[in-house]
């Protein structure tokens, strides 16, 4: 399933490799940038008829004219849809994909916007450590996975995915696996 999914993704896929896993940011990030979206949404509705008020009392010099607030109500909520549905794109469509042979980043910016890069090639990865931060974090289980290399890079990381743990699994596995074809192939053209 996830490999005709994301295939179209690797374009410069090299022989032999297949998708091992896609990770995509925890859901409770989601959910977060929603609910301060929500509240970013309402403080306008809770602030509007207080003005409103003001202005009836005769407090205020400000007398605006019929449909003022409909108007930018309906401007408001256009906005906020716009935010809410640029959030859940990033969040959809930014992943990361471990092959049997590299990491490969899938960074969504905005709606047109996509970046796609080979991170590193897994035998090169040196260390790999996990982290989950606050309640929150060790509650849901999700963290960050940072992964030291040998090259030039000297580290990456993954933020904010389910089960870090099991994705650290995913990648050591994986380099077990491929260390063990490797040899096996060096085995036999020694032969």
């Amino acid at each position: 399933m996830a490999e005709e999914q994301f295939a179209h993704y690797l374009a410069d896929r090299r022989a032999g490799e297949h998708v091992v896993a896609v990770v995509r940011h925890h859901w409770f990030v989601l959910f977060r940038d929603i609910v301060g979206l929500l509240i970013l949404f309402l403080l306008p509705f809770f602030f509007i008829p207080f003005v409103a008020s003001l202005i009836a009392s005769g407090n205020a010099s400000l007398n605006p004219p019929a449909g003022f607030g409909l108007f930018f109500g309906a401007l408001w909520t256009l906005v906020f849809w716009h935010l809410l549905f640029e959030r859940w794109t990033d969040y959809y469509f930014d992943i990361w994909i471990i092959t049997n042979l590299r990491i490969v980043d899938i960074d969504q910016q905005g709606f047109f916007k996509r970046n796609v890069a080979t991170l590193l090639d897994l035998d090169h990865i040196q260390d790999i450590e996990t982290k989950a931060h606050g309640i929150i974090g060790n509650l849901l289980g999700f963290g960050t996975v940072e992964v030291q290399t040998a090259g030039t890079r000297d580290e990456f990381e993954i933020t904010e995915v389910p089960n870090p743990q099991g994705v650290e699994r995913t990648i050591r596995n994986t380099q077990i696996e491929q260390s063990h074809i490797k040899k096996m192939e060096d085995h036999t053209i020694g032969l």
